[in-house]
């Protein structure tokens, strides 16, 4: 079973999961587009540790199950880190708790706690102070609180591979029905940010969304190599995430200019 590796060096972060239609019957997809887009997890793999980074729909468990059977060698310490705990993120724990072990999930928010046989480790990241944290035995992950976001929610970074795992911010990259990416529009990101986030403009004053996109700058300024959402095709290269990161800004900074 073929999965998609992330970032630099091999064999370090590989997406797990797979794709899903979208189109005028998805809630969460916008006017006029249609297509498929990639629902993933995110495995993390150093030596005899391991770090899942959410787990994927139900739509897809077999599917994630069978990817982390293939990578995970026998005896394999496996964490979870859960970058928000809505379903898309939570949805596959008590499957593969049934064919993993798992020593511990990590969270943040206090609204919710996963359903899970492992230790539950929540974590608070205050935004604009990342936190280093240990996640599994050899495997330090860097851990950010966006100011782009409505509930609780991580971003995750992995200083070794360079990646950066954006849970439900640039999820606007589709793809065809076997997952390879379609070309990139800077329309499309305004136009599922404006669905995910169009509460921003109403809620909140020019100045603080000035800081947001400051935020994102300030995030997406540490070079990484790629960008994986939950949803959406990962952005693959550093000159990709460059040009995402900057239109990004741009929309939340024209977002601004119309709060103001």
């Amino acid at each position: 079973m073929t999965v998609e590796l992330l970032g630099d060096g091999p064999d370090r972060v590989a997406r797990l999961g797979g794709v899903a239609p979208v189109g005028p019957a998805v809630s969460w997809c916008p006017p006029g587009i249609a297509g498929w887009q990639p629902v993933s997890a995110y495995l993390v793999r150093r030596g005899t540790s391991a770090v899942l980074v959410d787990t994927g729909v139900g739509l897809h468990t077999d599917q994630v199950v069978a990817q982390l059977h293939e990578l995970l060698a026998p005896g394999t310490r496996l964490s979870v880190v859960l970058t928000r705990t809505e379903m898309e993120c939570c949805l596959n724990l008590p499957a593969i708790e049934r064919e993993l072990a798992v020593d511990q999930v990590w969270y943040t928010g206090g609204i919710t706690v996963p359903v899970t046989h492992a230790a539950a480790r929540r974590i608070t990241v205050e935004a604009g102070t990342p936190q280093d944290v240990e996640v599994a035995p050899g495997i330090t992950l860097r851990l950010y609180t966006p100011l782009l976001r409505l509930l609780p929610v991580l971003w995750v970074g992995d200083p070794v591979s360079r990646t950066l795992l954006t849970s439900d911010s640039f999820s606007h990259l589709l793809t065809d029905a076997e997952g390879h990416a379609l070309p990139y529009d800077a329309a499309t990101l305004r136009a599922f940010h404006d669905l995910k986030f169009g509460w921003i403009a109403d809620a909140v004053v020019a100045e603080d969304i000035a800081a947001i996109a400051d935020d994102v700058r300030r995030v997406l300024g540490d070079d990484w190599a790629a960008l994986g959402p939950t949803y959406g095709a990962p952005v693959v290269g550093r000159d990709a995430v460059r040009t995402q990161g900057a239109d990004l800004v741009a929309y939340l900074e024209g977002v601004g200019r119309r709060a103001a």
